[in-house]
């Protein structure tokens, strides 16, 4: 019998109706595996993953491979964005095992829920072999493979790592030598790392975005940083009809994307691009920027405004088939005699420039999608009429508070008053669903099977974040109060005896190990988000115990992110925003000064109620006198 069907999660109930008697992770399949002495299968996805219906399809729907998962093993399915938790320990076993990471991620535990093999797809016949030998091994040799078990699970608790905190005060700059580092892993042809596939990494985009201008030309890693931008505007990986970014590139020109879309690289993403068209005023990136946010609004957002998680790559069992498009279905709806400037602007083929004769929309030169506003509508009426790739429903605190960070920066840099109401909204509907004022819990996800699941610290630092930027921009202090009553819950059910914070919380069920996330990759880790939260925290409430404990987590990182600059990235552009590199920060009274009389300045200006003075300039870890003109304020700023 299969026990998913009363599941939320749209991953879960894609296998609901498998024949493999599938358990959602819990109580009742830990006990069944201890009660009779069986090995664990733990599957691991996310609904918009194109090799999990792969082995789904082959596998998990084959009669006679369901058999052999019921037979001998206790089989449990988990969604990956649904427990994060789960997956971060058990990912980090298949690391330790040697193994190459991805999804689906297929772990065989012990009994105790200790790993001891894993993988990530195997096809059909692989599988099976894989089934009978997990299986014979473990009825010949069950004490070794639990001696090799424990080994594994003794290995994953982070609370072991090998930390030297550097002392902040003594370090040479790092910056520069990171940016070399960094420039020698990027792709001087297109941009990004140099492998394929090719991933958007926003942590590193961003810090590339936020160095001196004194620095972008350090092994021409600010040339490179607008060669990544512009050729993901001009790629596959951008939908040029529809707006929005893919997860990633199978390639290393971003021309063929793996279809799926997500919310949290396309929320980051936002705020890349925004400020890179501050930067900049390149008219590509701001259109890149409108689309993929009206892409957000258009097939993301929930009625209860919050987002959702992710569209899938698939749609009618076959990868991108919803974005592609052969050329005798282009020539029907645009002749090639009348469009063919549209036709070479975008590598329309006869044969196709991709597989089985479809054509991806992809630009070798800079051109505005605005030029084609009439080809588009045309393309986007016959689009709207194919089936559409299946929705992951699921909303998420983390990601969507990274999407109103990044709103609020894009309605910043745009001046637009629109996107900022609709930020706004945003934190509050975040508040309204995701948080219980009453018992001050937080939650994960907006819903939920059986029980509710506490934020993780990934939610709860993007959460602290999105009401930071909520500050700089209204003023307004109730942002700062529930930001404090939001560190006081982290303290009580993440922090332990380390620098570092918990992943896990201790409100949800307990796993085998505690673990901290400190590495930067598709998404800042959420140590790193929880540092940047208490430097603004400190900085705005005055409170310098903060300002110590995230220089604290600063200094015993910062070995390993000048080892690994590319994936300590978000760790290096706090350390460079708040200490190497420091901006001047002006407080402001709000009620005595208008935006517009800041707008002139070359620094970041921040609300502060109830301030006895009208202006303060800070810069690093110290603040020049108040002053309560504007041109004593720039006299001040000029002579920094």
């Amino acid at each position: 019998m299969n026990h998913l069907q009363n599941q939320v999660s749209p991953y879960l109930l894609q296998h609901k109706n498998n024949p493999v008697e599938w358990y959602p992770w819990g109580e009742l399949a830990l006990n069944k595996a201890i009660n009779e002495d069986k090995p664990i299968i733990l599957s691991i996805g996310y609904a918009a993953c194109h090799w999990c219906h792969v082995m789904e399809h082959e596998s998990f729907e084959n009669l006679e491979v369901a058999e052999l998962m019921n037979a001998n093993f206790v089989c449990i399915k988990v969604d990956r964005e649904e427990r994060p938790d789960i997956d971060l320990i058990y990912m980090d076993a298949l690391h330790a095992m040697g193994l190459q990471g991805g999804w689906p991620l297929n772990v065989f535990l012990m009994p105790d829920q200790k790993p001891f093999y894993g993988g990530t797809y195997f096809p059909k016949a692989n599988w099976m072999q894989l089934l009978n030998s997990i299986h014979n091994a473990f009825k010949e040799h069950k004490s070794e493979l639990q001696k090799s078990a424990d080994g594994f699970a003794a290995n994953l608790h982070d609370t072991n790592l090998g930390l030297y905190p550097l002392n902040l005060e003594e370090l040479s700059p790092i910056i520069p030598r990171s940016m070399e580092l960094i420039s020698k892993g990027l792709d001087p042809v297109f941009g990004g790392t140099h492998k394929s596939p090719k991933f958007p990494i926003p942590s590193l985009t961003l810090l590339l975005e936020s160095i001196p201008d004194k620095l972008r030309n350090l092994g021409h890693v600010g040339e490179l940083a607008d060669l990544q931008l512009t050729k993901m505007a001009l790629g596959g990986i951008f939908d040029q009809l529809g707006g929005g970014f893919s997860r990633y590139s199978v390639d290393s020109e971003w021309f063929c994307p793996h279809f799926e879309k997500m919310l949290y690289d396309n929320a980051q993403l936002i705020r890349v691009y925004a400020l890179a068209y501050q930067r900049s005023h390149n008219a590509l990136y701001r259109e890149v920027l409108l689309q993929s946010i009206d892409f957000l609004n258009t097939e993301l957002k929930g009625d209860n405004g919050l987002y959702y998680t992710a569209l899938d790559a698939d749609s009618e069992g076959v990868e991108g088939l919803f974005y592609v498009w052969t050329f005798d279905e282009l020539n029907h709806l645009l002749p090639y005699a009348k469009h063919q400037a549209f036709y070479d602007a975008y590598s329309i083929s006869k044969h196709g420039n991709w597989e089985h004769g479809y054509n991806i929309l992809f630009k070798k030169e800079v051109y505005l999608n605005a030029t084609f506003e009439k080809e588009f509508e045309v393309l986007k009426i016959a689009r709207n009429q194919r089936v559409r790739p299946a929705t992951d429903t699921k909303q998420l605190l983390s990601w969507n508070a990274l999407l109103a960070v990044g709103l609020l920066d894009a309605a910043n840099v745009l001046e637009d008053d629109a996107i900022l109401q609709d930020a706004l909204r945003l934190v509050a509907h975040i508040s309204q669903v995701l948080t219980d004022s009453k018992t001050n819990l937080f939650f994960h996800q907006a819903t939920f099977a059986n029980q509710p699941i506490m934020a993780f610290l990934d939610d709860l630092a993007a959460w602290g974040l999105a009401l930071m930027k909520s500050y700089q921009v209204t003023g307004s202090s109730s942002y700062l109060a529930k930001a404090e009553q939001l560190f006081l819950y982290i303290t009580i059910h993440h922090s332990n005896q380390q620098v570092f914070y918990n992943f896990h919380s201790s409100l949800n069920d307990q796993l085998i190990a505690p673990k901290f996330e400190l590495v930067d990759s598709v998404c800042p880790s959420s140590n790193s988000m929880l540092c940047e939260f208490l430097m603004w925290l400190g900085f705005f409430n005055n409170d310098p115990a903060k300002t110590i404990l995230a220089k604290d987590m600063l200094a015993a990182v910062l070995e390993q992110a000048q080892a690994n600059p590319i994936y300590f990235a978000n760790w290096l552009r706090i350390y460079s925003e708040w200490m190497e590199n420091p901006r001047a920060i002006v407080k402001y009274n709000p009620q005595s000064t208008s935006k517009d009389q800041l707008k002139e300045l070359n620094a970041l200006c921040v609300p502060v109620e109830n301030q006895s003075y009208r202006f303060m300039v800070c810069i690093g870890d110290r603040c020049l006198a108040p002053c309560d003109d504007i041109n004593s304020l720039k006299a001040q700023l000029d002579a920094i």
